[in-house]
C-alpha cells in the first residue's frame, strides 16, 4: 500500500498546484485535470477494496472463509495496485498548469417584450457603444419597466462581435455590498482570491487585470453611486472600455457621471397588447366575447412589461368571460388578488418606496394616490395639499415650504414615482397606474404598514361608500364623482382628512356630520354646489385646512371665526358676500385665498389687522372697496395701511380699482419685504409673467407717488391701455425691472427717454414685449448709456405700425445677449438695423438664436452691408417679408433662398455648437 500513499502524495500536490496557478490567472490543464480525476478514482476504489477485506475478517472471525469472494476482491484489488504506478510514473510527464481563459462574454435569458420601442432604445445602446466620447452610460426607468431586459439583449448582441475583451455583469440590487460586487468581477474574470486577501489587494489585482483589457462593465440594479476605481475598474476611455448602468434613481446617473441618459418609459399600447397577447395566447385574447375585457386587463397594466407578463401568465388558458371580468376587478382593487402581483410586482416596485427614508416624503408620495387614476396633478395645487398636512416640516415659512415641496417633487420624479404630465413643463406631474396601485395597496389596511386611505376618485358615484365603512380610514378621497347625499353622522375617530372635491351635486352637509370627526384636519369641499355649511361649536375644533373653491352657491360662512386651529382657508371663486367679524380670532392662519369674490364689496378692518399669523393673502379680482386712506376711512372700512400691519406677510396677491388708493405709507413700507407679490391696478387681465414680483397697469396717466413707489420694488411690469408718452418717469428707479410688457398704448412715441429716465433705467431689463404701440416711431430716445440693455435677450413686436427702424446702430452695441428677436405685422417697418454706421460691431447678434420677421410688407435690410454672421443662429423664420433682400453670410455659406415672396421661409443654418 505504499504506492497508494505515494499516489495519494501526488494528488494532494496538484490540487495545491492548481490553488497555487489561480492566484497568478492560471489554472491546471486539461490533461492535469483528468490525470488528477482517474487518479482519485483509483484512490477510492483502492480504498473501497481494503474496507470490504476488513470487514470480511470481522465477519468470519475465525469461521470458515468465503474463498471464492476472497478471490474475486484480491484479483480486482492486484488490478488496481497494478495500475497505481503507472498513474505515479505519467504524473512527472504532464504539463501542470496554464494561462486561465474566462469566455469573454456569457449569454443570458432575454425575455420577449415590446418590439418598435425596446428596439428603439436598444439602437440607441448600440450607438453610443459605438461613440467614442462616451464611456458611461445611464439606463433609467422605474421598477419593472425592462432596463435590465434591454442590458441582457445588448450582452448577448457582442457575442456575435469582438467589440470588447470582456463583457461583465454584475447584479448590484438595493443592499449594496462593495465587497460582493468585487468578488463578482472576479469571479467572472477567473481570478481566484484567498478569503484572507484584503480589500486593497484584490482591488489591485483586479486593476492590473484589467490595465491593458478592452471591456464592458453592467452594473443591473444600481441603487447608489460607487466607486468604481476603489472596487479596481481602471477608467481606459482612452481605449474604448464602457461602464453602462440601469438605475431607478435618476441622481445615480448624475453621481456616476453618466455620459448618456436613456429613461425607458412604459409600452405604448399596441405594444402592450401584442406582449399580452403573446404571452397569454391569441387564440384566447382574440375570441370576441374576450378581446374587449382583456384589452382593459391590458389598460390596467399601464404599459409596465413585468405587470404585464405576470398577469397574462395568470390568465393563460383561460377562456370564461367570467374570470377575464374578476381579473379586471382584481387590477382594480387595493388589494393584489392576481396571483403573481403581489411577490412579483408590487414587493419589487416597493423597494423604491422603502427608499424613500423621510417618513414625510413617503406620506408626500401616498398623497398623490388620492387623485383619480392617470389624473394630471398641478404641483404647485399638490405641495398646497402637502402643506396644509403637514407633510412638510423643518421650513420658516410658507415660501420656504414651497421652495422644498419642489425639491421633493423632483426627487419623487428622478426616483420614477411620479412622472411629468403630457406637456412636460415641468406644470403637472401623474403617478403611473401600477405605481398608483402600488401606493394604494400600501395606504389599505391589508398591508398594514401604512396610513389608511380610502380613494373612490373619479369613479362615477352616486352615493358615497357605507357609513359604517368610513371607521377604519385616516384619509378619504371621494372627489370628482356625483354624490348628492352625504352620510348623517359618520363614526370616524381617526380621519384627519376628508376630500369631496368636485361632487357638484351635493348642495347640503349635514349639521352632524361633523360631530364624529374629532381629528379632522383637512376639509376640501371645493367645487360642490352647497348653499350652506352649518357647524356646531364642539366640531371642527381641530381642523387646519378648509377648503371651499368653486362653491358659488355658498353666500355665508359665519362658523368661520370659531376654526381657532385654522392655518389654510381657500374661498377663491365662491359666493361669499360678507366675512364675518369674528374672523379675526383665526391668529393661526398663515394663508388665505379670496380672489375672485365678485359679490364682496366689504372687509371689516379688524378682519385684517387681527389676521397676525398670515403669511400669504390673495386677493385678485376681488372688488374691496378700498378706503383712500386712514383720513378718509369710516368705521369698518378696510385701507391698505391694514394690509401693511401684516408683520408677517410674504406673499401677497391684490387688485385695486383705484390709483388713488394706493398712497398709503404703511403698505408701501411693506411691499420691499414681500418675497413674491402681484398687484392689479384698474381692470386688469391675469397675464402671467415669469417673475416673482410683478405689477399689472391698465389705463391711467398722471400715476400717483405710490404707484411709482410698487414699480420700483418690481421685477416685471405690464403696462395697458395707459395715456401715456413714454414710460421714462415710471421706470426710471426700477432698478430690478427684468420683464417690461407694453399693451395698447396708442399715444406711445418711444419707450422711454434717456434723458429723463437717468444711466440706471433698464440695466437689468431681460425681455423687452411691445404690441400694438400705433404711435411708436421709435424704441429709445437719446443716447443710451452704456451699462443699460446689457442683460436684454428677448426682443417681441408686434403692431407697432408707424416704426420705420428698429435698432439705431449706437443700441445695438449694447445687445450683444440678444437671443430673440420676433417682429411681426409692423406694417412700416423698413429696416432692422438703421443707418451706415462705421462704428457697427462686424458681428452686431453674436448670441442671437432665434430669429423670426413674419408680415413686414415694406422691410427692405436687416443690415446695411454685404454680409451678416450670426453665428449663434439656430432658427430663422421668414414670412410675408415681400421686398427683404438678404445679406450674404462672411463663411461663403449661402442662406437657403426663399422661394416666393409671400410664402413660408424657415430654415436651420448651421445648429449652434456649445
Amino acid at each position: 500500500m505504499e504506492e497508494a500513499r505515494k499516489l495519494k502524495a501526488l494528488c494532494e500536490d496538484t490540487e495545491s498546484e492548481g490553488r497555487e496557478a489561480s492566484r497568478g490567472r492560471k489554472r491546471l490543464t486539461n490533461q492535469a485535470q483528468t490525470w488528477l480525476d482517474q487518479a482519485r478514482t483509483i484512490l477510492a476504489e483502492t480504498n473501497s477494496i481494503k474496507l470490504q477485506f476488513d470487514q470480511r475478517r470481522t465477519f468470519c472471525n475465525g469461521c470458515f472463509p468465503d474463498l471464492r469472494s476472497d478471490y474475486t476482491l484480491g484479483k480486482r484489488a492486484f488490478k488496481k495496485l497494478k495500475d497505481i504506478p503507472r498513474f505515479i510514473k505519467e504524473r512527472s510527464g504532464i504539463q501542470l498548469v496554464t494561462m486561465s481563459s474566462p469566455p469573454r462574454v456569457m449569454e443570458v435569458d432575454v425575455p420577449t417584450v415590446g418590439q418598435s420601442s425596446a428596439q428603439q432604445n436598444l439602437d440607441k445602446i448600440w450607438d453610443l457603444l459605438h461613440d467614442k466620447h462616451t464611456s458611461v452610460i445611464c439606463i433609467y426607468g422605474m421598477g419593472g419597466i425592462g432596463k435590465t431586459t434591454l442590458m441582457k439583449a445588448t450582452n448577448n448582441k457582442l457575442e456575435a462581435t469582438s467589440e470588447f475583451n470582456y463583457v461583465i455583469w454584475v447584479t448590484v440590487s438595493k443592499e449594496l455590498n462593495l465587497e460582493r460586487v468585487q468578488e463578482e468581477i472576479m469571479d467572472r474574470l477567473q481570478l481566484n482570491f484567498s478569503e484572507h486577501d484584503s480589500y486593497s489587494t484584490r482591488s489591485m489585482q483586479l486593476r492590473r487585470y484589467l490595465t491593458d483589457k478592452r471591456y464592458m462593465l453592467i452594473l443591473d440594479d444600481l441603487w447608489n453611486s460607487i466607486n468604481l476605481s476603489e472596487i479596481g475598474i481602471p477608467t481606459n476611455k482612452e481605449n474604448g472600455s464602457k461602464i453602462a448602468i440601469t438605475t431607478r434613481l435618476f441622481e445615480v446617473c448624475n453621481d456616476m457621471k453618466a455620459d448618456a441618459r436613456i429613461r425607458v418609459s412604459p409600452l405604448p399600447e399596441a405594444e402592450a397588447w401584442d406582449l399580452f397577447a403573446a404571452n397569454v395566447g391569441k387564440e384566447v385574447v382574440h375570441q370576441p366575447h374576450i378581446k374587449d375585457v382583456a384589452n382593459d386587463v391590458v389598460m390596467e397594466c399601464g404599459g409596465l412589461p413585468l405587470a404585464i407578463m405576470v398577469v397574462a401568465k395568470a390568465m393563460q388558458g383561460e377562456k370564461k368571460k367570467e374570470l377575464w371580468e374578476d381579473a379586471l376587478r382584481a387590477l382594480r382593487a387595493l388589494v393584489p388578488e392576481i396571483r403573481g402581483m403581489e411577490p412579483q410586482v408590487f414587493r419589487p416596485l416597493k423597494l423604491s418606496y422603502d427608499d424613500l427614508r423621510d417618513e414625510k416624503v413617503k406620506m408626500c408620495f401616498l398623497y398623490c394616490s388620492l387623485f383619480p387614476e392617470d389624473y394630471e396633478i398641478s404641483v404647485k395645487q399638490l405641495i398646497r395639499w402637502w402643506m396644509m398636512e403637514g407633510f412638510i416640516d423643518n421650513v420658516n415659512n410658507l415660501v420656504d415650504a414651497s421652495n422644498k415641496g419642489h425639491r421633493i417633487i423632483e426627487e419623487l420624479k428622478r426616483r420614477c414615482l411620479l412622472e411629468e404630465g403630457i406637456r412636460d413643463d415641468g406644470a403637472r406631474v401623474k403617478m403611473h397606474d401600477v405605481i398608483r396601485n402600488l401606493a394604494l395597496y400600501i395606504a389599505s389596511p391589508s398591508c398594514n404598514e401604512g396610513p389608511k386611505f380610502l380613494v373612490n376618485a373619479k369613479v362615477g358615484l352616486n352615493e358615497p361608500p357605507p357609513e359604517g365603512t368610513w371607521r377604519e380610514f385616516e384619509r378619504i378621497s371621494l372627489m370628482m364623482n356625483d354624490i348628492t347625499e352625504l352620510p348623517i353622522e359618520p363614526e370616524c375617530p381617526d380621519l384627519s382628512s376628508l376630500i369631496l372635491k368636485g361632487n357638484r351635486r351635493i348642495t347640503a352637509v349635514p349639521h352632524s356630520f361633523f360631530e364624529l370627526m374629532p381629528a379632522l384636519q383637512v376639509l376640501d369641499l371645493s367645487y360642490t354646489s352647497i348653499t350652506s355649511l352649518s357647524v356646531s361649536s364642539s366640531s371642527l375644533l381641530n381642523l387646519q385646512a378648509l377648503i371651499l373653491t368653486g362653491c358659488r352657491r355658498l353666500t355665508e360662512v359665519p362658523f368661520l371665526g370659531q376654526l381657532k386651529e385654522l392655518q389654510f382657508l381657500d374661498i377663491k371663486s365662491s359666493g361669499i358676500r360678507r366675512l364675518p367679524e369674528e374672523m379675526q380670532n383665526l391668529v393661526k392662519l398663515k394663508k388665505l385665498n379670496m380672489s375672485g369674490l365678485f359679490n364682496l364689496r366689504t372687509i371689516p378692518s379688524n378682519v385684517m389687522s387681527g389676521l397676525s399669523s398670515l403669511e400669504d393673502l390673495r386677493m385678485q379680482w376681488t372688488d374691496v372697496n378700498w378706503a383712500k386712506g386712514s383720513e378718509f376711512a369710516v368705521e369698518n372700512d378696510v385701507t391698505l395701511g391694514d394690509l401693511g400691519k401684516l408683520k408677517r406677510l410674504t406673499i401677497l396677491k391684490i387688485s385695486i380699482k383705484d390709483f388713488d388708493c394706493v398712497e398709503e405709507d404703511v403698505f408701501l413700507q411693506q411691499l420691499p419685504k414681500l418675497k413674491r407679490f402681484k398687484v392689479l391696478i384698474g381692470p386688469c387681465n391675469n397675464l402671467n409673467m415669469n417673475c416673482l414680483k410683478q405689477v399689472h397697469i391698465n389705463g391711467g396717466n398722471n400715476y400717483p407717488r405710490g404707484v411709482k413707489v410698487m414699480v420700483a420694488h418690481t421685477e416685471g411690469l405690464d403696462l395697458a391701455r395707459a395715456d401715456v408718452k413714454d414710460v421714462s418717469q415710471l421706470v426710471g428707479v426700477a432698478n430690478g425691472l427684468r420683464m417690461l410688457n407694453i399693451d395698447w398704448c396708442k399715444k406711445m412715441e418711444c419707450i422711454l427717454d434717456w434723458s429723463e429716465a437717468g444711466e440706471n433705467a433698464l440695466q437689468n431689463i431681460e425681455k423687452l414685449h411691445l404690441v400694438d404701440l400705433s404711435s411708436l416711431q421709435k424704441l429709445f430716445k437719446g443716447e443710451v448709456p452704456q451699462r443699460c440693455l446689457r442683460k436684454l435677450n428677448e426682443i417681441y413686436l408686434s403692431g407697432c405700425v408707424n416704426l420705420k427702424g428698429l435698432f439705431s446702430s449706437e443700441m445695438v452695441q449694447n445687445l450683444d445677449q440678444l437671443q430673440t428677436l420676433d417682429v411681426c405685422c409692423c406694417s412700416g417697418l423698413e429696416e432692422i438695423i438703421e443707418g451706415h454706421d462705421k462704428s457697427l460691431p462686424e458681428n452686431p447678434f453674436p448670441q442671437l438664436r432665434n430669429f423670426t420677421l413674419e408680415v413686414l410688407p415694406k422691410l427692405k435690410s436687416i443690415i446695411h452691408r454685404d454680409t451678416l454672421a450670426l453665428p449663434s443662429l439656430t432658427k430663422l423664420q421668414i414670412f410675408l417679408c415681400p421686398n427683404l433682400r438678404l445679406p450674404k453670410r462672411p463663411d461663403t455659406t449661402d442662406w437657403p433662398s426663399i422661394t416666393s415672396g409671400d410664402g413660408m421661409w424657415e430654415a436651420n443654418p448651421r445648429p449652434h455648437e456649445e
